[in-house]
């Protein structure tokens, strides 16, 4: 997909995700380090309201202790994949969400993170979490739980580089196509999308967390 990078810069189409993604990654710095600086800026109370608002989902799904270690994580995980994804909605940019293996790399990180946190608390009787709920039949169990946690790395990147790439389109179409009160609704539309998988996205690595940390059934 031509962008400015492609068109202006030479960048090759095939890298032009990870230059993108690279930049939304030095913009939360950017936007964090400004919110912590200026704590009466816009940008501090919308932080603050996404990150007392992933307190409050935390809390619902594991300890206060537990919780207040894990929302620091998906509340940055959820303003990096929501820039990432709102740079589609500006001309010349492209979302780095619609490349799946940007989301591949970012799932592989929430599946070592969310592991090692239940080692971390845990220790080996973390494996008890794939085993099941009868051990003389763990040996089955073992497998398919193996599998069904690798599995979650395809669907969170199938998922979101599938919205993202269909919301892109759409609107790239219909903005080329129609007056400008078409597309102004698309943009609209495209931002609630942007909003809706990233919170996905965060939600269910905020599940991953929930169930590595808590007690084995």
């Amino acid at each position: 997909m031509p962008t400015l990078l492609t068109e202006f810069f030479g960048v090759s189409a095939k890298i032009q995700h990870i230059v993108f993604e690279i930049f939304a990654f030095f913009l939360v710095l950017f936007l964090g380090a400004l919110a912590v600086k200026k704590r009466e800026s816009m940008i501090s109370k919308i932080f603050s309201l996404v990150v007392d608002f992933w307190r409050k989902m935390a809390l619902s799904l594991m300890h206060e202790e537990d919780a207040k270690k894990h929302v620091p994580f998906v509340s940055s995980l959820f303003i990096f994949i929501l820039i990432m994804n709102i740079m589609g909605l500006i001309p010349g940019l492209m979302p780095p969400t619609m490349n799946i293996n940007t989301n591949i790399g970012i799932a592989i990180f929430v599946f070592l993170y969310y592991n090692y946190f239940g080692f971390k608390k845990h220790g080996l009787g973390y494996i008890k979490h794939f085993l099941g709920p009868f051990l003389p039949v763990a040996f089955l169990y073992f497998p398919i739980e193996l599998i069904s946690h690798v599995f979650r790395i395809a669907s969170l990147s199938i998922r979101l580089a599938g919205n993202m790439t269909g919301d892109h389109s759409v609107l790239e179409i219909f903005t080329h196509l129609t007056y400008l009160v078409v597309p102004i609704a698309f943009l609209i539309l495209g931002t609630i999308v942007s909003i809706v998988q990233a919170f996905v996205f965060s939600i269910l690595s905020l599940i991953y967390v929930a169930l590595a940390v808590g007690e084995e059934h």
